[in-house]
């Protein structure tokens, strides 16, 4: 190695050019062989850095989002669920203006239709143009808060989570009815209230909300902030889950 080679590639570590380190040699060889310009080498060299960096932001982004894994909307399957367009949830994810806007997304429908699934591709989708997004369920988020509170770090946590364009917050209807629990996912809605978006996956329909608010004041409050600017999807019909199982057991 010639000094201006090891100092080449010294210059490049210090600029954290790190796949240019790597790559630089071997496509200085190609472009040789085949003759580039200059300008050439140059633009691939840069391209392949960028793509690479590209790729590992898209890698961490999918680490901290947590989206069940497999559940994207390639390969959900529209025919099996009534009530829900695939143009319109396509939608969701090419014109995400709404995240802009702190616009939410509310699925509705009984335990098995594809709320999840349907939820966590729109977060995949979106995760692909380089959005932040977080997937939680709704047990685990209020108990997150909860304990925030205790210690009075609640707002500490509420603002953590505004690093995030889209919060997926899955199964709220299975949070439990309490004083504490139900005040800090109010605290939570709130907070993210023409914000930041969220998508809310739900078996409870809205007349069944008081199930989940021990206080009705606060229940209506909390809707209204909801919907305010929200796509509200209905899954219906038989169980996804159950029809999937019988297909491929067929």
């Amino acid at each position: 190695m010639d000094n201006t080679t090891a100092s080449l590639s010294l210059m490049l570590k210090q600029l954290k050019l790190a796949t240019m380190v790597k790559e630089w040699d071997a496509l200085g060889n190609k472009a040789v062989k085949e003759q580039w310009s200059p300008q050439q080498y140059l633009s691939e060299l840069c391209h392949i850095e960028l793509a690479n960096r590209e790729d590992k932001r898209l890698q961490r982004l999918l680490k901290d989002a947590k989206l069940p894994a497999g559940k994207n909307l390639g390969n959900f399957d529209f025919k099996r669920v009534d009530g829900i367009s695939k143009h319109q949830v396509i939608d969701l994810v090419n014109q995400p203006g709404w995240l802009k806007l702190g616009a939410n997304v509310l699925l509705f429908g009984a335990s098995g239709l594809g709320k999840t699934h349907i939820a966590s591709g729109i977060g995949y989708g979106l995760i692909e143009q380089g959005y932040k997004v977080k997937f939680i369920a709704a047990s685990a988020i209020v108990q997150q808060l909860q304990q925030a509170k205790q210690h009075l770090r609640l707002q500490d946590e509420l603002l953590k989570l505004d690093k995030y364009n889209l919060l997926i917050v899955d199964d709220v209807g299975y949070v439990r009815k309490t004083e504490q629990e139900t005040s800090v996912l109010f605290e939570l809605i709130a907070h993210r209230y023409e914000r930041h978006s969220m998508i809310i996956t739900s078996n409870k329909s809205f007349e069944q909300w008081d199930e989940l608010f021990d206080d009705s004041t606060m229940t209506i409050a909390a809707i209204d902030r909801l919907v305010h600017h929200a796509t509200i999807l209905h899954c219906e019909g038989e169980s996804y889950r159950r029809k999937m199982a019988m297909s491929n057991g067929s």
